[in-house]
């Protein structure tokens, strides 16, 4: 186990094992607290569900389980429903980066500019919180450090883009670049801003960096809300991924 000290957070800790990855940063949300890439043998799958059950409950926080095409057991979904945790189905999507048209000018009133300094940072920030809905005052903090350090670095594998209407700030995306893919992250519209093409040229600015970069595929999972749209933009649907929530006091 080592603790991840980068972004001033003492209670952060980031574990990897054979058969699970997993973070805790001690903020009760559970986006901040996460089990990914289970590769658990079907005997054990159960003991090591209640053992990270107890560890978040012990710091208490909720966390998420994510569960993909690769995951095992196959039926570890199963298994964290019966055991106390919510699900949230998300459809994994690909976009063929080789026919990316060329950039197309942008909508009458919109500016897209990529995030490069704390003062941008700041303002997308804000735009992501409000964007998802997301507790402002028990995550502001901990999103702007982890996304400076991600950003606001020398050599960035993460870039990140606001876009504007009618000068204010309503729009955002994210890519990270890992793995030889693009993935996409963080795609939102303000709601008063919904409805005039924003979120299609939020997603298409991360896309042409990404072929400009020599990148062939780019992925993401989508809302409900956002699926016809992304689809309309040519991603094709190939997979699902699986959210499990866990809540403190969640009953099996």
């Amino acid at each position: 186990m080592r603790v991840l000290s980068t972004i001033d957070l003492e209670d952060m800790i980031y574990e990897e094992t054979d058969e699970f990855s997993r973070y805790s940063t001690g903020i009760p949300f559970f986006l901040l607290n996460a089990v990914w890439n289970s590769h658990i043998p079907s005997e054990v799958a159960i003991k090591k569900i209640k053992e990270n059950i107890t560890f978040f409950e012990k710091r208490q926080v909720p966390f998420l389980w994510v569960i993909g095409p690769s995951s095992s057991p196959k039926n570890m979904g199963e298994l964290l429903i019966k055991n106390g945790l919510d699900v949230d189905k998300q459809p994994g999507m690909a976009y063929n980066l080789k026919v990316l048209g060329a950039e197309r000018e942008l909508l009458n009133k919109v500016k897209i500019i990529k995030v490069e300094n704390v003062e941008t940072l700041k303002v997308w920030n804000d735009v992501v919180l409000t964007g998802f809905a997301f507790p402002k005052e028990i995550i502001s903090d901990f999103f702007y450090k982890a996304f400076s350090f991600m950003l606001l670095n020398d050599t960035p594998s993460v870039s990140a883009f606001l876009a504007y209407y009618d000068g204010n700030p309503v729009a955002s995306s994210v890519v990270c670049y890992e793995a030889g893919v693009a993935g996409i992250y963080n795609v939102t519209t303000l709601e008063e801003a919904r409805g005039k093409g924003i979120g299609t040229a939020i997603t298409l600015a991360p896309l042409h960096e990404a072929k400009k970069l020599g990148y062939e595929i780019a992925i993401l999972h989508s809302s409900e809300m956002a699926l016809n749209m992304y689809k309309q933009m040519g991603f094709k649907e190939y997979c699902t991924i699986d959210w499990f929530v866990w809540q403190p006091g969640s009953k099996e």
